[in-house]
């Protein structure tokens, strides 16, 4: 605030004093209203976050409810927790399974003879020398002393690795970075340092069998790298572990497992064999994890719905209201959680189609849930599936050929018939005629492949073969190259008289087999191999054409976002798919919308945010007017000071004046 120079020097006030008081009493009412403004808004946006802090909370709440995953718990237990143990999930059928296991699986283990002059090794540095390894897995007959034979599995890819570090250390090191299902290790027997090699994967068909190019050029001698051959040829390696697979019984049937894993023997099942003898596994629905997931539903609901009541009530004790009284944006939210909680589910087949039905009911004073424990636990143990209708959203398939794969949150409730016009094929390609048997390095055993779009070459083993081994031979050639298995790709190859017969794994119109080049292309595929393209599913959803993707099939327009995986059958009518969404989707959905970055929180936010800056300009303003009048007042208090002073010295001279005249009569009394 400007201040007079010399102030009141005229007329004895305290002008500075007056000139500020008269500027806070001009500004005071504005300042008053920008201040009780600008604590309604801070207010407002405090309640804001509060309230978009509960809804978050709501919406974590519905998590498992919407994707299901809080029902798809089931519980197991085995009688005998020393031979397997199993875990469960909501597919599981709930039961009891007597099981037997007779034998675990086991992965095929090899270790270098120390018997042989070669083999004795002294330091892990000791060279056994240079070439190439490579690995092809099958069925091998063999024991500690004598190999018998070896069955390719045509699953299994074939790698090579080549060893340009021959010591026990080196070959170790190339064997495990060629990350192709072996591990290597060097170890102590107490007399002499070995190599072990053990298949990462148990079961009879990933045995290895190893065949070794030598670089002192004799490749079956126990001299060298060759001491790590084990085949037909020459198998220099000790056998210390068999490939075997599972064995055992289930309610009297006989399994046999590759893996001490079960995944599919069971649907929704996952055993795990631990060792040799008996036990009872038993299946159980756990509604234990369900309850927890409904309770945690209600329990967010009435503190989201809580929230609300306190934001925008009114207190006649304290003559209070909450920060967010009489707000319509919030008063509508309840509303619209009000109506979907009493609006039935559409869509849905089984006993329930309100919260009610469950023991979950409303509170007509302030909107809250209440759950009846009771009738909640009768619920789960009788219709378990359909109380999970009630909360999630959820496509149910007439054909067990079609499944539902997912949805997006413009998929309508309804019921979608589903016709299929084309189902998905796979790209092939089959010989002109009988491939020749016999492969001769740098003559026959190339071929350029170019799968699914993807090219590379490949190199098969030198030797005879007959139709179904070299059918293996050249799938594990093709499924063990790099760049196909980057690109999740792979073949079937299958022979019929002798002919061989190429097959993508993938299906549509992505999925193609060609033969683009090698020396071996005429001599196993003929001269006019015959090529067939994939081709992508077609069919409606609901009466409108759907887009297909290899198997895939995705809904329009009213079944937009609908994606069905047609796995098998025939062309024609394929039942129906009744899709429905339950309260916890619904709500979801909501908050999501809320929560979005156009949604009600964020505009909300924006508004009262610019309203704040408004005020700070109001500010700026109201300050820049008192500064003006400040200085007008001020001015006038000035001249009016100079005035006063003025008159006060014109005053003065006129006593002064008066002073000095004579006084009258003054002569005459003294004469007297």
């Amino acid at each position: 605030m400007a201040s007079i120079s010399s102030p009141g020097i005229g007329s004895g006030l305290d002008i500075n004093s007056i000139v500020s008081q008269l500027v806070a009493a001009e500004g005071q009412p504005v300042k008053n209203r920008l201040d009780r403004t600008e604590t309604e808004l801070q207010t407002r946006i405090s309640a804001y976050g509060a309230l978009q802090g509960a809804v978050s909370g709501f919406q974590s709440a519905l998590g498992k409810l919407v994707s299901g995953s809080g029902f798809q718990a089931n519980s197991t237990s085995s009688s005998n927790q020393d031979v397997l143990v199993a875990t469960a999930s909501r597919t599981a059928v709930p039961g009891s399974y007597d099981m037997n296991v007779g034998q675990l699986a086991r992965a095929h283990s090899l270790v270098t003879d120390s018997s042989l002059a070669g083999g004795q090794f002294e330091s892990t540095s000791d060279v056994l020398g240079t070439g190439t390894l490579t690995f092809k897995f099958g069925t091998t007959v063999a024991d500690a002393v004598s190999y018998t034979s070896f069955t390719p599995n045509a699953d299994a890819a074939i790698t090579t690795v080549e060893i340009t570090d021959g010591s026990l250390n080196g070959i170790r090191d190339a064997i495990n970075q060629a990350n192709m299902g072996v591990r290597a290790a060097v170890i102590h027997d107490g007399s002499h340092f070995r190599l072990t090699l053990t298949s990462t994967d148990t079961g009879a068909e990933r045995s290895m069998e190893i065949s070794v190019s030598d670089a002192d050029g004799n490749h079956g001698d126990a001299v060298g790298l060759s001491l790590l051959s084990f085949n037909a040829g020459a198998a220099n390696m000790t056998q210390t572990s068999a490939g075997q697979d599972a064995q055992l019984t289930l309610n009297g049937l006989a399994i046999t497992s590759a893996s001490n894993t079960l995944s599919s023997t069971l649907t929704g099942l996952t055993i795990n064999l631990l060792g040799e003898g008996s036990s009872t596994l038993k299946v159980e629905q756990n509604r234990s994890e369900a309850t927890a997931s409904i309770r945690g539903f209600v329990d967010s609901y009435n503190s989201l719905m809580g929230g609300i009541n306190q934001l925008t009530g009114y207190d006649p004790e304290t003559r209070r209201a909450g920060a967010l009284n009489g707000d319509s944006s919030v008063q509508g939210l309840k509303n619209q959680l009000s109506r979907m909680l009493s609006t039935p589910v559409e869509g849905l087949d089984g006993p329930f189609s309100i919260l009610a039905d469950i023991g979950i009911s409303r509170n007509s004073l302030d909107g809250t849930l209440v759950l009846d424990e009771t009738k909640l636990q009768t619920s789960l143990r009788e219709n378990y599936d359909s109380v999970m209708g009630l909360f999630a959203a959820a496509g149910r398939s007439s054909d067990a050929q079609v499944q539902v794969l997912g949805h997006n949150k413009s998929t309508q409730v309804g019921q979608y018939a589903v016709n299929i016009t084309r189902m998905a094929s796979q790209g092939s390609l089959t010989g002109s005629v009988a491939a020749n048997l016999d492969i001769t390095a740098g003559v026959n055993d190339t071929l350029k492949i170019k799968l699914d779009g993807v090219e590379a070459s490949i190199t098969l083993s030198a030797g005879t073969y007959t139709a179904a081994s070299l059918a293996a031979e050249l799938q594990s050639r093709i499924n063990g190259t790099k760049a196909f298995a980057d690109l999740g790709s792979g073949v079937r190859v299958s022979e019929a008289g002798g002919v061989l017969s190429l097959r993508s794994d993938r299906y549509g119109s992505a999925s193609k087999v060609e033969v683009t080049g090698g020396n071996g292309a005429t001599a196993l595929l003929g001269g006019s191999p015959v090529a067939s393209t994939g081709e992508d599913v077609a069919g409606t959803i609901g009466g409108q054409r759907a887009t297909g993707s290899g198997q895939n099939l995705t809904g329009t327009g009213s079944a937009e976002g609908l994606r069905l995986l047609i796995s098998g059958g025939t062309t024609g009518d394929r039942g129906e798919i009744a899709f429905s969404r339950g309260f916890a989707d619904q709500m979801n959905d909501l908050v999501r919308g809320l929560l979005a970055d156009d949604g009600l929180f964020k505009n909300m936010s924006a508004s009262l945010d610019e309203r704040l800056a408004g005020i700070a300009t109001e500010r700026e303003k109201l300050a820049a007017r008192l500064e003006r009048f400040e200085q007008r007042i001020s001015a006038q208090f000035t001249a009016m000071d100079q005035l006063v002073n003025q008159l006060q010295n014109t005053g003065n001279y006129l006593t002064q004046q008066l002073e000095a005249l004579p006084v009258i009569g003054a002569n005459n009394n003294n004469r007297r």
